[in-house]
Protein backbone atom coordinates (compact mmCIF):
# COMPACT_ATOMS: atom_id res chain seq x y z
CA UNK A 1 0.00 0.00 0.00
CA UNK A 2 1.20 3.54 -0.74
CA UNK A 3 2.12 5.88 1.60
CA UNK A 4 -0.40 8.37 0.72
CA UNK A 5 -3.26 6.37 0.94
CA UNK A 6 -2.46 4.16 4.18
CA UNK A 7 -2.81 8.48 5.88
CA UNK A 8 -6.26 8.29 4.23
CA UNK A 9 -7.27 4.69 5.32
CA UNK A 10 -5.62 5.69 8.80
CA UNK A 11 -7.81 9.42 8.38
CA UNK A 12 -10.57 7.94 7.53
CA UNK A 13 -10.32 5.21 10.39
CA UNK A 14 -9.90 7.71 12.89
CA UNK A 15 -12.68 10.09 11.69
CA UNK A 16 -15.02 7.32 12.19
CA UNK A 17 -13.85 6.23 15.31
CA UNK A 18 -14.99 9.86 16.64
CA UNK A 19 -18.38 9.30 15.20
CA UNK A 20 -18.98 6.00 16.64
CA UNK A 21 -17.85 7.68 20.34
CA UNK A 22 -20.13 10.69 19.54
CA UNK A 23 -23.07 8.33 18.73
CA UNK A 24 -22.16 6.81 22.14
CA UNK A 25 -21.63 9.89 24.35
CA UNK A 26 -25.19 10.85 23.01
CA UNK A 27 -27.05 7.68 23.99
CA UNK A 28 -25.24 7.13 27.00
CA UNK A 29 -24.04 10.50 28.30
CA UNK A 30 -21.22 11.56 29.44
CA UNK A 31 -18.17 9.28 31.27
CA UNK A 32 -15.89 11.28 33.72
CA UNK A 33 -12.17 9.99 33.84
CA UNK A 34 -11.59 7.28 36.48
CA UNK A 35 -10.52 8.76 39.66
CA UNK A 36 -6.43 7.97 39.86
CA UNK A 37 -5.95 6.12 43.04
CA UNK A 38 -9.16 6.03 44.07
CA UNK A 39 -11.40 3.43 45.55
CA UNK A 40 -14.72 2.46 44.65
CA UNK A 41 -17.37 2.27 47.45
CA UNK A 42 -19.72 -0.56 46.00
CA UNK A 43 -22.88 -0.80 47.11
CA UNK A 44 -23.89 2.55 47.01
CA UNK A 45 -25.95 2.51 43.85
CA UNK A 46 -29.86 1.34 44.11
CA UNK A 47 -30.58 -1.64 42.17
CA UNK A 48 -33.44 0.23 40.33
CA UNK A 49 -30.81 2.21 38.63
CA UNK A 50 -30.06 -0.84 36.18
CA UNK A 51 -33.86 -1.43 35.62
CA UNK A 52 -34.61 2.12 34.77
CA UNK A 53 -34.39 4.25 31.38
CA UNK A 54 -31.69 6.61 30.64
CA UNK A 55 -32.92 10.37 29.61
CA UNK A 56 -30.26 12.53 29.67
CA UNK A 57 -27.16 13.94 31.47
CA UNK A 58 -28.16 15.94 34.37
CA UNK A 59 -27.93 19.87 33.92
CA UNK A 60 -24.22 20.58 35.20
CA UNK A 61 -25.14 23.55 37.41
CA UNK A 62 -27.90 21.88 39.50
CA UNK A 63 -27.20 21.50 43.35
CA UNK A 64 -27.68 18.66 45.10
CA UNK A 65 -27.50 18.07 49.02
CA UNK A 66 -25.35 15.32 49.88
CA UNK A 67 -24.86 13.56 53.04
CA UNK A 68 -20.97 11.80 53.44
CA UNK A 69 -21.40 8.53 56.12
CA UNK A 70 -18.43 8.08 57.94
CA UNK A 71 -17.32 4.39 60.05
CA UNK A 72 -18.38 3.79 63.17
CA UNK A 73 -14.92 3.47 65.63
CA UNK A 74 -14.69 -0.22 66.92
CA UNK A 75 -17.76 -1.19 65.77
CA UNK A 76 -17.43 -4.76 67.09
CA UNK A 77 -17.22 -3.25 70.31
CA UNK A 78 -20.27 -1.85 70.40
CA UNK A 79 -22.17 -4.35 68.95
CA UNK A 80 -20.60 -6.62 71.34
CA UNK A 81 -22.03 -3.92 73.98
CA UNK A 82 -25.66 -4.07 72.17
CA UNK A 83 -25.91 -7.60 73.33
CA UNK A 84 -24.82 -7.13 76.56
CA UNK A 85 -27.10 -4.69 77.45
CA UNK A 86 -30.29 -7.19 76.56
CA UNK A 87 -28.46 -9.66 78.75
CA UNK A 88 -29.86 -9.98 82.15
CA UNK A 89 -26.70 -11.87 83.25
CA UNK A 90 -24.15 -9.01 81.89
CA UNK A 91 -23.49 -6.60 83.83
CA UNK A 92 -24.04 -4.19 81.48
CA UNK A 93 -27.90 -5.00 81.43
CA UNK A 94 -30.41 -2.01 80.94
CA UNK A 95 -26.84 -0.06 81.57
CA UNK A 96 -27.06 2.87 78.57
CA UNK A 97 -24.64 5.08 76.91
CA UNK A 98 -24.87 9.41 77.48
CA UNK A 99 -24.23 10.52 73.51
CA UNK A 100 -21.00 11.93 74.79
CA UNK A 101 -20.16 8.31 75.55
CA UNK A 102 -21.34 7.09 72.51
CA UNK A 103 -19.25 10.15 71.38
CA UNK A 104 -15.63 9.12 72.97
CA UNK A 105 -15.80 5.21 72.53
CA UNK A 106 -17.57 5.05 69.21
CA UNK A 107 -17.80 8.07 66.77
CA UNK A 108 -14.96 9.07 64.08
CA UNK A 109 -12.24 10.71 65.73
CA UNK A 110 -12.21 14.65 64.73
CA UNK A 111 -8.88 14.60 62.49
CA UNK A 112 -10.75 11.96 60.17
CA UNK A 113 -13.88 14.52 59.66
CA UNK A 114 -11.22 17.32 59.61
CA UNK A 115 -9.77 14.88 56.18
CA UNK A 116 -13.11 14.53 54.94
CA UNK A 117 -14.16 17.82 55.45
CA UNK A 118 -11.02 19.25 53.53
CA UNK A 119 -11.26 16.68 50.65
CA UNK A 120 -15.12 17.86 50.34
CA UNK A 121 -13.80 21.58 50.50
CA UNK A 122 -11.16 20.99 47.63
CA UNK A 123 -13.93 20.03 45.35
CA UNK A 124 -15.89 23.37 45.49
CA UNK A 125 -18.48 21.76 47.87
CA UNK A 126 -20.37 23.73 50.87
CA UNK A 127 -20.07 22.02 54.33
CA UNK A 128 -23.75 23.28 55.54
CA UNK A 129 -22.90 20.96 59.08
CA UNK A 130 -20.98 17.79 60.60
CA UNK A 131 -23.43 16.60 63.74
CA UNK A 132 -22.27 16.48 66.97
CA UNK A 133 -22.02 12.27 66.90
CA UNK A 134 -19.75 13.30 63.37
CA UNK A 135 -21.38 10.33 61.62
CA UNK A 136 -22.71 12.24 58.77
CA UNK A 137 -21.48 15.24 56.92
CA UNK A 138 -24.08 17.41 55.03
CA UNK A 139 -22.70 18.70 52.13
CA UNK A 140 -23.65 20.46 49.29
CA UNK A 141 -22.50 20.82 45.21
CA UNK A 142 -23.68 21.29 41.65
CA UNK A 143 -23.94 18.10 39.74
CA UNK A 144 -20.63 18.40 38.07
CA UNK A 145 -19.25 19.08 41.11
CA UNK A 146 -20.01 15.92 42.31
CA UNK A 147 -19.33 14.19 39.68
CA UNK A 148 -15.38 15.42 39.79
CA UNK A 149 -15.61 14.78 43.55
CA UNK A 150 -16.43 10.90 43.37
CA UNK A 151 -15.64 10.02 39.91
CA UNK A 152 -19.23 9.39 38.52
CA UNK A 153 -21.57 11.06 35.85
CA UNK A 154 -25.03 11.74 37.25
CA UNK A 155 -27.83 11.27 34.89
CA UNK A 156 -31.38 11.54 35.01
CA UNK A 157 -33.44 8.56 34.62
CA UNK A 158 -36.73 7.28 34.20
CA UNK A 159 -38.71 4.50 36.26
CA UNK A 160 -41.88 4.02 33.88
CA UNK A 161 -43.75 1.67 36.08
CA UNK A 162 -41.80 0.75 38.51
CA UNK A 163 -44.26 0.83 41.49
CA UNK A 164 -45.62 -1.29 44.12
CA UNK A 165 -49.69 -2.28 42.91
CA UNK A 166 -50.38 -4.85 45.90
CA UNK A 167 -52.55 -2.74 48.29
CA UNK A 168 -54.24 -0.64 45.76
CA UNK A 169 -57.14 -2.84 45.16
CA UNK A 170 -55.70 -3.64 41.35
CA UNK A 171 -53.37 -5.84 39.44
CA UNK A 172 -50.04 -4.88 38.36
CA UNK A 173 -50.47 -5.08 34.84
CA UNK A 174 -53.82 -3.19 35.30
CA UNK A 175 -52.42 -0.14 36.62
CA UNK A 176 -50.95 3.09 34.68
CA UNK A 177 -48.34 4.83 36.62
CA UNK A 178 -46.51 7.62 35.58
CA UNK A 179 -43.02 7.91 34.87
CA UNK A 180 -40.83 8.89 38.01
CA UNK A 181 -38.01 10.88 36.81
CA UNK A 182 -34.95 11.05 39.56
CA UNK A 183 -31.04 11.95 39.27
CA UNK A 184 -28.67 9.44 40.10
CA UNK A 185 -24.80 8.26 40.10
CA UNK A 186 -24.34 5.58 36.74
CA UNK A 187 -21.94 3.76 38.85
CA UNK A 188 -20.58 3.74 42.91
CA UNK A 189 -18.84 6.55 43.66
CA UNK A 190 -14.90 6.77 44.84
CA UNK A 191 -13.25 8.93 47.22
CA UNK A 192 -9.27 9.07 47.58
CA UNK A 193 -7.19 6.22 48.62
CA UNK A 194 -6.22 8.28 52.09
CA UNK A 195 -10.26 8.46 52.79
CA UNK A 196 -10.86 4.68 52.48
CA UNK A 197 -11.08 3.69 55.84
CA UNK A 198 -13.24 6.73 57.13
CA UNK A 199 -15.99 7.14 54.15
CA UNK A 200 -18.54 4.75 54.20
CA UNK A 201 -21.25 5.87 51.65
CA UNK A 202 -22.63 9.00 49.76
CA UNK A 203 -25.91 9.73 50.38
CA UNK A 204 -27.93 12.05 48.06
CA UNK A 205 -26.68 10.91 44.56
CA UNK A 206 -29.42 9.54 44.14
CA UNK A 207 -33.06 11.40 44.28
CA UNK A 208 -35.32 8.11 43.57
CA UNK A 209 -34.94 7.11 47.27
CA UNK A 210 -37.75 8.42 49.09
CA UNK A 211 -39.76 6.77 52.21
CA UNK A 212 -43.27 6.38 51.84
CA UNK A 213 -46.22 6.29 54.27
CA UNK A 214 -47.58 3.17 55.01
CA UNK A 215 -51.15 4.43 55.48
CA UNK A 216 -53.49 2.37 53.96
CA UNK A 217 -56.49 3.09 52.63
CA UNK A 218 -59.63 0.47 51.41
CA UNK A 219 -59.56 0.47 47.68
CA UNK A 220 -62.51 -2.31 47.59
CA UNK A 221 -66.23 -2.04 49.15
CA UNK A 222 -66.68 -2.57 52.50
CA UNK A 223 -67.96 -5.87 54.15
CA UNK A 224 -71.02 -5.79 55.13
CA UNK A 225 -71.75 -5.05 58.53
CA UNK A 226 -68.60 -3.56 58.48
CA UNK A 227 -67.97 -2.30 62.44
CA UNK A 228 -67.39 1.42 63.69
CA UNK A 229 -63.62 3.11 63.15
CA UNK A 230 -61.95 1.75 66.02
CA UNK A 231 -61.37 4.42 69.03
CA UNK A 232 -58.72 5.16 71.54
CA UNK A 233 -60.97 3.08 73.41
CA UNK A 234 -61.77 0.20 71.40
CA UNK A 235 -57.72 -0.30 70.97
CA UNK A 236 -56.93 -0.10 74.54
CA UNK A 237 -59.69 -2.36 75.71
CA UNK A 238 -58.87 -5.19 73.12
CA UNK A 239 -55.39 -5.34 73.69
CA UNK A 240 -55.72 -4.77 77.29
CA UNK A 241 -53.53 -1.85 77.42
CA UNK A 242 -52.94 -0.73 81.37
CA UNK A 243 -54.18 2.86 80.75
CA UNK A 244 -57.46 4.77 81.44
CA UNK A 245 -58.62 4.15 77.63
CA UNK A 246 -59.04 0.60 78.72
CA UNK A 247 -62.90 0.20 79.42
CA UNK A 248 -62.18 -3.12 81.38
CA UNK A 249 -60.03 -0.94 83.83
CA UNK A 250 -61.21 2.98 83.52
CA UNK A 251 -61.58 4.43 86.94
CA UNK A 252 -59.85 1.55 88.96
CA UNK A 253 -56.55 -0.17 89.39
CA UNK A 254 -57.58 -3.43 88.81
CA UNK A 255 -54.41 -3.86 86.08
CA UNK A 256 -52.29 -6.88 87.09
CA UNK A 257 -49.94 -4.46 88.04
CA UNK A 258 -52.42 -2.41 90.58
CA UNK A 259 -52.21 0.43 88.58
CA UNK A 260 -53.19 2.14 85.40
CA UNK A 261 -50.30 4.25 83.71
CA UNK A 262 -50.37 7.07 81.56
CA UNK A 263 -46.49 7.62 80.11
CA UNK A 264 -46.06 10.40 82.70
CA UNK A 265 -42.16 11.19 83.10
CA UNK A 266 -41.83 9.58 79.57
CA UNK A 267 -40.93 10.92 76.51
CA UNK A 268 -41.64 9.24 72.74
CA UNK A 269 -40.79 10.75 69.73
CA UNK A 270 -42.52 10.54 65.93
CA UNK A 271 -40.03 10.77 63.03
CA UNK A 272 -41.82 12.01 60.01
CA UNK A 273 -42.01 14.13 56.89
CA UNK A 274 -44.43 17.12 56.59
CA UNK A 275 -46.41 18.59 59.34
CA UNK A 276 -50.07 18.39 60.74
CA UNK A 277 -53.12 20.99 61.23
CA UNK A 278 -53.14 21.56 65.18
CA UNK A 279 -57.10 22.01 64.84
CA UNK A 280 -56.84 18.37 63.47
CA UNK A 281 -55.50 16.99 66.58
CA UNK A 282 -57.63 18.84 68.75
CA UNK A 283 -60.67 18.40 67.49
CA UNK A 284 -59.33 14.27 67.57
CA UNK A 285 -58.56 14.41 71.34
CA UNK A 286 -61.91 15.96 72.06
CA UNK A 287 -64.60 13.68 69.91
CA UNK A 288 -62.35 10.91 71.77
CA UNK A 289 -62.59 12.25 74.97
CA UNK A 290 -58.68 12.84 75.69
CA UNK A 291 -57.32 14.91 78.09
CA UNK A 292 -53.67 15.43 77.64
CA UNK A 293 -50.77 17.18 80.01
CA UNK A 294 -48.04 15.95 77.75
CA UNK A 295 -45.74 18.70 76.31
CA UNK A 296 -46.07 18.64 72.28
CA UNK A 297 -42.90 19.92 70.49
CA UNK A 298 -41.74 20.20 66.99
CA UNK A 299 -38.38 19.90 65.60
CA UNK A 300 -38.01 21.13 61.88
CA UNK A 301 -35.45 18.66 60.02
CA UNK A 302 -33.55 20.51 56.93
CA UNK A 303 -36.20 23.28 56.42
CA UNK A 304 -39.64 23.34 57.38
CA UNK A 305 -42.90 22.36 55.42
CA UNK A 306 -46.16 23.85 54.80
CA UNK A 307 -48.09 20.77 53.81
CA UNK A 308 -50.39 18.59 56.09
CA UNK A 309 -49.33 15.16 55.61
CA UNK A 310 -51.88 12.50 56.78
CA UNK A 311 -49.61 10.23 57.95
CA UNK A 312 -47.59 12.86 60.47
CA UNK A 313 -51.74 13.45 61.83
CA UNK A 314 -52.33 9.95 62.27
CA UNK A 315 -49.07 9.13 64.10
CA UNK A 316 -49.60 11.87 66.49
CA UNK A 317 -53.29 10.98 66.71
CA UNK A 318 -52.75 7.33 67.65
CA UNK A 319 -49.72 7.25 69.63
CA UNK A 320 -50.57 10.85 72.02
CA UNK A 321 -54.25 9.13 73.36
CA UNK A 322 -52.56 6.36 74.44
CA UNK A 323 -49.97 8.24 76.75
CA UNK A 324 -51.56 11.25 77.33
CA UNK A 325 -49.36 12.31 80.30
CA UNK A 326 -46.30 11.59 77.81
CA UNK A 327 -44.36 14.29 76.30
CA UNK A 328 -44.36 13.94 72.25
CA UNK A 329 -41.77 14.86 70.44
CA UNK A 330 -42.55 15.54 66.92
CA UNK A 331 -39.06 15.57 64.60
CA UNK A 332 -40.26 16.79 60.71
CA UNK A 333 -38.71 16.29 57.84
CA UNK A 334 -39.09 19.18 55.43
CA UNK A 335 -39.37 16.71 52.87
CA UNK A 336 -39.34 12.54 52.43
CA UNK A 337 -36.12 12.05 50.51
CA UNK A 338 -33.99 9.14 52.30
CA UNK A 339 -31.02 12.22 53.36
CA UNK A 340 -33.35 14.12 55.25
CA UNK A 341 -34.93 11.01 56.82
CA UNK A 342 -31.13 10.30 57.91
CA UNK A 343 -30.97 13.62 59.19
CA UNK A 344 -33.97 12.98 61.06
CA UNK A 345 -33.04 10.19 62.87
CA UNK A 346 -29.76 10.93 63.70
CA UNK A 347 -31.34 14.22 65.54
CA UNK A 348 -33.46 11.93 67.53
CA UNK A 349 -30.05 9.65 68.53
CA UNK A 350 -27.75 13.26 69.09
CA UNK A 351 -30.94 15.02 71.31
CA UNK A 352 -31.26 11.65 73.07
CA UNK A 353 -34.91 13.20 74.72
CA UNK A 354 -37.00 10.55 73.87
CA UNK A 355 -36.75 6.36 75.47
CA UNK A 356 -38.91 5.51 72.13
CA UNK A 357 -39.42 6.40 68.63
CA UNK A 358 -41.92 5.52 66.26
CA UNK A 359 -41.80 5.65 62.44
CA UNK A 360 -44.26 4.84 60.19
CA UNK A 361 -42.69 5.35 56.36
CA UNK A 362 -40.48 3.19 54.87
CA UNK A 363 -39.14 1.89 51.33
CA UNK A 364 -38.30 -1.18 49.50
CA UNK A 365 -35.11 -2.67 50.32
CA UNK A 366 -33.74 -2.10 46.51
CA UNK A 367 -35.27 1.37 46.41
CA UNK A 368 -32.09 2.47 47.72
CA UNK A 369 -28.11 1.35 47.93
CA UNK A 370 -26.55 -1.24 50.32
CA UNK A 371 -24.14 1.08 51.86
CA UNK A 372 -26.78 3.60 52.51
CA UNK A 373 -29.19 1.79 54.45
CA UNK A 374 -25.96 0.54 56.28
CA UNK A 375 -24.96 4.40 57.12
CA UNK A 376 -28.73 5.03 58.41
CA UNK A 377 -28.21 1.40 60.70
CA UNK A 378 -25.23 3.40 62.49
CA UNK A 379 -27.33 5.90 63.60
CA UNK A 380 -30.01 3.20 64.65
CA UNK A 381 -27.17 1.48 66.60
CA UNK A 382 -25.87 4.51 68.23
CA UNK A 383 -30.09 5.14 69.35
CA UNK A 384 -29.99 1.22 70.58
CA UNK A 385 -27.03 1.80 72.79
CA UNK A 386 -28.63 4.65 74.27
CA UNK A 387 -31.68 2.94 75.04
CA UNK A 388 -34.25 4.61 72.74
CA UNK A 389 -36.45 1.55 72.04
CA UNK A 390 -37.40 1.94 67.92
CA UNK A 391 -40.37 0.82 66.29
CA UNK A 392 -41.60 1.30 62.40
CA UNK A 393 -44.72 -0.01 60.37
CA UNK A 394 -43.94 -3.43 58.68
CA UNK A 395 -45.28 -2.36 55.00
CA UNK A 396 -48.42 -2.67 53.28
CA UNK A 397 -47.55 -4.36 50.58
CA UNK A 398 -47.68 -7.93 52.31
CA UNK A 399 -44.75 -10.24 51.03
CA UNK A 400 -43.77 -8.06 47.85
CA UNK A 401 -42.89 -5.35 48.94
CA UNK A 402 -40.55 -4.14 46.24
CA UNK A 403 -41.86 -2.79 42.84
CA UNK A 404 -41.93 -4.36 39.68
CA UNK A 405 -39.96 -4.05 37.16
CA UNK A 406 -40.72 -2.34 33.80
CA UNK A 407 -41.03 -5.14 31.40
CA UNK A 408 -41.65 -7.76 34.35
CA UNK A 409 -44.80 -6.70 35.84
CA UNK A 410 -44.42 -10.40 38.64
CA UNK A 411 -44.01 -9.05 42.10
CA UNK A 412 -41.48 -10.15 44.02
CA UNK A 413 -41.20 -11.68 47.52
CA UNK A 414 -39.29 -8.87 49.13
CA UNK A 415 -39.35 -6.62 52.84
CA UNK A 416 -39.82 -2.99 53.64
CA UNK A 417 -36.87 -1.04 54.91
CA UNK A 418 -36.36 0.35 57.96
CA UNK A 419 -38.71 -2.72 59.50
CA UNK A 420 -35.72 -5.23 58.14
CA UNK A 421 -32.66 -3.40 60.13
CA UNK A 422 -32.55 -5.95 63.42
CA UNK A 423 -32.81 -2.26 65.57
CA UNK A 424 -36.05 -1.85 65.07
CA UNK A 425 -39.52 -3.68 66.16
CA UNK A 426 -41.24 -4.33 63.11
CA UNK A 427 -44.75 -3.91 63.42
CA UNK A 428 -47.34 -6.10 61.51
CA UNK A 429 -50.96 -6.00 61.09
CA UNK A 430 -54.02 -8.12 61.60
CA UNK A 431 -57.21 -7.54 61.07
CA UNK A 432 -59.25 -6.83 64.30
CA UNK A 433 -62.93 -7.39 65.32
CA UNK A 434 -64.49 -6.92 68.78
CA UNK A 435 -68.07 -7.09 70.30
CA UNK A 436 -69.85 -4.37 71.85
CA UNK A 437 -68.10 -4.78 74.80
CA UNK A 438 -64.51 -4.13 73.13
CA UNK A 439 -64.09 -7.78 73.08
CA UNK A 440 -61.60 -9.65 70.47
CA UNK A 441 -64.00 -11.95 68.65
CA UNK A 442 -61.55 -12.38 65.51
CA UNK A 443 -58.03 -11.24 64.82
CA UNK A 444 -56.34 -13.35 61.58
CA UNK A 445 -53.59 -11.64 59.73
CA UNK A 446 -53.96 -8.56 57.48
CA UNK A 447 -53.15 -9.60 53.79
CA UNK A 448 -51.36 -6.29 53.33
CA UNK A 449 -49.44 -6.64 56.46
CA UNK A 450 -45.34 -6.55 55.27
CA UNK A 451 -43.30 -9.28 56.85
CA UNK A 452 -40.59 -11.64 55.07
CA UNK A 453 -36.56 -12.15 54.80
CA UNK A 454 -34.31 -9.71 54.64
CA UNK A 455 -31.85 -9.52 51.55
CA UNK A 456 -28.99 -7.38 53.11
CA UNK A 457 -29.32 -7.85 57.21
CA UNK A 458 -28.15 -11.05 59.13
CA UNK A 459 -30.23 -12.23 62.04
CA UNK A 460 -29.81 -11.19 64.97
CA UNK A 461 -28.42 -13.42 68.11
CA UNK A 462 -31.77 -12.37 69.63
CA UNK A 463 -34.10 -13.98 67.01
CA UNK A 464 -34.75 -17.50 67.65
CA UNK A 465 -37.73 -19.61 67.66
CA UNK A 466 -38.75 -22.82 66.99
CA UNK A 467 -40.73 -21.38 64.05
CA UNK A 468 -38.63 -19.22 62.49
CA UNK A 469 -36.93 -19.78 58.62
CA UNK A 470 -34.25 -22.02 58.30
CA UNK A 471 -31.39 -19.37 57.19
CA UNK A 472 -29.43 -16.67 58.60
CA UNK A 473 -31.01 -13.60 57.41
CA UNK A 474 -33.05 -11.03 59.32
CA UNK A 475 -36.69 -11.94 59.39
CA UNK A 476 -39.78 -10.04 59.92
CA UNK A 477 -42.36 -8.98 61.42
CA UNK A 478 -41.69 -8.76 65.26
CA UNK A 479 -45.44 -7.98 66.46
CA UNK A 480 -48.77 -7.18 65.35
CA UNK A 481 -51.63 -5.02 65.89
CA UNK A 482 -54.99 -3.80 64.09
CA UNK A 483 -54.18 -2.48 60.58
CA UNK A 484 -56.33 -3.56 58.11
CA UNK A 485 -58.12 -0.41 56.61
CA UNK A 486 -61.46 -2.55 56.90
CA UNK A 487 -61.34 -2.42 60.77
CA UNK A 488 -59.20 0.69 61.13
CA UNK A 489 -59.09 3.39 63.19
CA UNK A 490 -60.84 6.84 63.72
CA UNK A 491 -59.21 9.42 61.83
CA UNK A 492 -59.74 13.04 61.73
CA UNK A 493 -58.05 14.91 58.97
CA UNK A 494 -58.74 18.53 57.84
CA UNK A 495 -62.58 18.39 58.26
CA UNK A 496 -63.19 15.04 57.70
CA UNK A 497 -63.43 11.96 59.94
CA UNK A 498 -63.04 8.99 58.26
CA UNK A 499 -61.87 5.11 58.95
CA UNK A 500 -57.75 4.16 58.33
CA UNK A 501 -55.38 1.48 58.27
CA UNK A 502 -51.99 0.39 57.46
CA UNK A 503 -49.32 -0.73 59.66
CA UNK A 504 -48.77 3.00 60.03
CA UNK A 505 -51.35 2.78 62.20
CA UNK A 506 -50.05 -0.74 64.35
CA UNK A 507 -46.87 0.81 64.82
CA UNK A 508 -47.40 4.29 66.65
CA UNK A 509 -49.55 2.34 68.58
CA UNK A 510 -47.20 -0.48 69.77
CA UNK A 511 -44.41 2.46 70.70
CA UNK A 512 -47.24 3.74 72.65
CA UNK A 513 -47.72 0.64 74.46
CA UNK A 514 -43.63 0.51 75.20
CA UNK A 515 -44.06 4.34 76.53
CA UNK A 516 -46.24 2.22 79.32
CA UNK A 517 -43.74 -0.39 79.97
CA UNK A 518 -40.82 2.81 80.72
CA UNK A 519 -43.13 4.58 83.08
CA UNK A 520 -43.72 0.71 85.12
CA UNK A 521 -40.02 0.16 84.38
CA UNK A 522 -39.29 3.34 85.54
CA UNK A 523 -36.39 3.76 83.14
CA UNK A 524 -35.35 3.33 79.98
CA UNK A 525 -35.28 -0.51 79.23
CA UNK A 526 -33.75 -0.32 75.37
CA UNK A 527 -34.88 -1.98 72.22
CA UNK A 528 -37.77 -4.19 72.18
CA UNK A 529 -37.06 -7.38 70.19
CA UNK A 530 -34.80 -8.96 72.59
CA UNK A 531 -37.57 -8.82 75.14
CA UNK A 532 -39.98 -9.92 72.55
CA UNK A 533 -38.29 -12.94 71.66
CA UNK A 534 -37.40 -14.05 75.51
CA UNK A 535 -41.18 -13.92 75.79
CA UNK A 536 -42.04 -15.50 72.76
CA UNK A 537 -39.64 -18.72 73.52
CA UNK A 538 -41.09 -18.97 77.21
CA UNK A 539 -43.53 -20.88 78.74
CA UNK A 540 -45.59 -17.76 79.07
CA UNK A 541 -45.99 -17.05 75.40
CA UNK A 542 -50.00 -17.49 75.44
CA UNK A 543 -50.02 -15.39 78.49
CA UNK A 544 -48.16 -12.17 77.06
CA UNK A 545 -49.50 -12.85 73.27
CA UNK A 546 -52.64 -13.42 71.18
CA UNK A 547 -51.44 -15.82 68.86
CA UNK A 548 -52.19 -15.27 65.15
CA UNK A 549 -52.63 -18.37 63.08
CA UNK A 550 -55.04 -17.83 60.59
CA UNK A 551 -54.60 -15.57 57.19
CA UNK A 552 -51.78 -14.44 54.96
CA UNK A 553 -49.72 -11.83 54.25
CA UNK A 554 -50.38 -12.02 49.89
CA UNK A 555 -51.87 -8.74 49.26
CA UNK A 556 -54.25 -10.54 47.17
CA UNK A 557 -51.45 -10.97 44.87
CA UNK A 558 -49.55 -14.26 45.65
CA UNK A 559 -49.86 -16.60 47.90
CA UNK A 560 -47.76 -14.72 50.85
CA UNK A 561 -46.40 -15.92 54.11
CA UNK A 562 -48.61 -18.06 56.22
CA UNK A 563 -50.04 -17.17 59.65
CA UNK A 564 -49.29 -19.79 62.35
CA UNK A 565 -48.84 -20.94 65.45
CA UNK A 566 -46.21 -19.38 67.60
CA UNK A 567 -44.15 -17.00 65.33
CA UNK A 568 -45.18 -15.93 61.85
CA UNK A 569 -44.12 -13.46 59.08
CA UNK A 570 -47.36 -10.88 58.72
CA UNK A 571 -47.68 -11.14 62.84
CA UNK A 572 -44.11 -12.07 64.85
CA UNK A 573 -45.07 -13.13 67.81
CA UNK A 574 -48.85 -12.09 67.60
CA UNK A 575 -50.59 -9.22 69.10
CA UNK A 576 -49.80 -8.47 72.74
CA UNK A 577 -51.67 -8.55 75.74
CA UNK A 578 -50.81 -4.91 77.05
CA UNK A 579 -51.01 -5.43 81.06
CA UNK A 580 -49.39 -8.74 80.84
CA UNK A 581 -45.98 -7.36 78.95
CA UNK A 582 -45.83 -4.65 80.97
CA UNK A 583 -45.92 -6.43 83.98
CA UNK A 584 -43.36 -8.72 82.66
CA UNK A 585 -41.44 -5.85 81.80
CA UNK A 586 -41.30 -4.29 85.82
CA UNK A 587 -40.66 -7.93 86.86
CA UNK A 588 -37.32 -8.12 84.20
CA UNK A 589 -36.49 -4.52 84.94
CA UNK A 590 -33.66 -3.76 87.94
CA UNK A 591 -35.73 -1.40 90.00
CA UNK A 592 -32.12 1.54 89.97
CA UNK A 593 -33.15 4.37 88.49
CA UNK A 594 -30.46 5.66 85.71
CA UNK A 595 -31.46 8.93 84.07
CA UNK A 596 -29.50 8.94 80.86
CA UNK A 597 -27.32 11.83 79.93
CA UNK A 598 -28.76 13.88 77.16
CA UNK A 599 -25.10 15.20 76.41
Amino acid sequence: MQASTFKRVSRFMAVALVLVAAVWFINRGPTLSLFHGGVILSGNTPEVVGESQFVKHANPETRLEILVGLNLRDEADLDSLLLKQQDPNAAEYQQFLSVDEFVTRHSPNAHDVEQVVRYLTSQGLKIKSVPKNRLLIHAEGTVSQLEKAFSVTINEYSASGLVNTANMGAKPADSTVAPVIYYSNDRDPSVPVHLKNVVQSVIGLNTYAQFQSRIAKSRAPAPRAVQSPHSPQDIATAYNFPNSNNKAVAGSDTTGSGRVYSGKGVKVAIATAYGYDQQDIDAYWLKHGIVRTGKLTNTYINGTSTKFEEETTLDLQLLSSQIPDADVLMYIASNPSFLTFALTFNQVAIDNEASVMSVSWGLCEKGTGWLMMKTENMVFKQAAAQGIALFVSSGDDGAYDCPAKPKDKTLKWAVDYPSSSPHFTAVGGTSLSVDDHGVRTAEPAWSGSGGGISDHWKRPKWQVGANLPAGDMRASSDVALNADPNTGYSFYFQGRWSRIGGTSASAPTMAALWGLSIEAAGKRVGSANPYLYRLGNSADYGKHFYDVTKGDNGAGQGPGYKARTSWDHPTGWGAPDGTALVDWMIKVSPPTFITPAKQ
